[in-house]
């Protein structure tokens, strides 16, 4: 294992000023059923990484969350969470913070429509069990802010596991495919040796392989609330369009 760098953020690999914390996990995502003994890893960030992710993490929470089942375990609490960040429950709330969450609301609303079956989804969300297609809706997520949201879950992720900022020739790359369109030789890597699995309570679960041959080649597999699941891997960036998984 490398030797961790308090002194430099883990987003941008720029020295730290003022170090502030950054949670790999964000700390709302944690569903009720946490233990209060559960880990919640934290990593050195700059305040612009934090503040920037941060929004991000927010726009990205709300939607995702609104298309997991609530009855899971892994995501109790999680969408009244949601419905509050809206303004829907909220009591005591400023008139500007009503105001906000109020355009959160709205926002939202214009980003769902009726389900239609056949729509393409993020692997893990899709149709609920026990629901007709009529009573479900799906709400668009943008695309840019999860991605860069999963590239800040992956280099913290690396840098607790491994001690390692990834820098370059490094990069981060993120892929949402399906159980079905995995490539073999990824499935035979999370069951090698060199595959661990780490459980933060039972929102997320991180399983982390390295290549035998080389051991800054990485592949990630994260579940979050045993719904969302996310690939990445840490290659040199010019291998990275080479990768054979395929996005979606």
């Amino acid at each position: 294992m490398q030797e961790r760098d308090p002194t430099r953020c883990v987003h941008c690999g720029q020295p730290l000023a003022e170090e502030t914390r950054d949670h790999v996990f964000p700390k709302s995502w944690y569903p009720e059923t946490t233990a209060v003994e559960t880990q919640r890893w934290t990593v050195p960030s700059c305040g612009i990484c934090n503040n920037e992710l941060g929004r991000k993490e927010k726009e990205v929470f709300s939607r995702l969350v609104l298309c997991v089942d609530p009855r899971l375990a892994e995501a109790a609490g999680l969408s009244a969470k949601a419905m509050r960040s809206m303004g829907i429950g909220a009591e005591g709330l400023s008139p500007e913070e009503a105001k906000h969450r109020r355009a959160q609301k709205l926002k939202i609303i214009g980003a769902t429509r009726p389900y239609q079956a056949g729509t393409a989804t993020l692997p893990g969300l899709g149709p609920h069990p026990g629901f007709r297609d009529e009573e479900l809706i799906q709400i668009e997520i943008p695309a840019d802010p999860l991605r860069e949201v999963a590239k800040k879950m992956v280099r913290g992720c690396e840098y607790v596991l491994a001690g390692r900022i990834v820098e370059k020739p490094y990069d981060v790359g993120i892929y949402f495919v399906h159980e079905h369109e995995v490539p073999d030789q990824l499935v035979r890597a999370f069951q090698g040796p060199s595959a661990n699995t780490t459980h933060l309570g039972p929102g997320f679960s991180v399983i982390r392989a390295a290549a035998h041959d080389e051991p800054n080649a990485v592949t990630y597999k994260i579940i979050v609330w045993g719904t969302l699941v996310i690939y990445a891997v840490i290659l040199p960036e010019f291998d990275l369009g080479d990768s054979q998984l395929a996005t979606s």
